[in-house]
């Protein structure tokens, strides 16, 4: 039985909230102990296209890291110095 197939009592939006909660906690730890931030970035990065792959298929990932690429690409300068970090 995978993942997939267990069942989920939790609404969309409290899987997003979950998610985030345990990766920002997840991330905040890592740096806790050590790890640096470009580190996380390219572990994180690459975990995500590895899943993106598994979970949509190669295509449909391919596509939305393209527009991923697409939409930092648009981010001017200003903006992206107000964004960066979480807190």
């Amino acid at each position: 039985m995978s993942e997939s197939d267990l069942p989920n009592p939790l609404s969309d939006e409290e899987q997003t909230a979950v998610a985030v909660e345990w990766y920002l906690a997840m991330w905040d730890e890592a740096l806790k102990r050590g790890v640096a931030p470009e580190t996380m970035v390219l572990v994180a990065l690459s975990a995500t296209t590895n899943k993106l792959g598994e979970i949509f298929g190669h295509e449909h990932a391919s596509l939305l890291i393209k527009q991923t690429a697409e939409n930092i690409d648009s981010v001017s300068p200003d903006e992206d110095t107000e964004t960066s970090g979480h807190s």
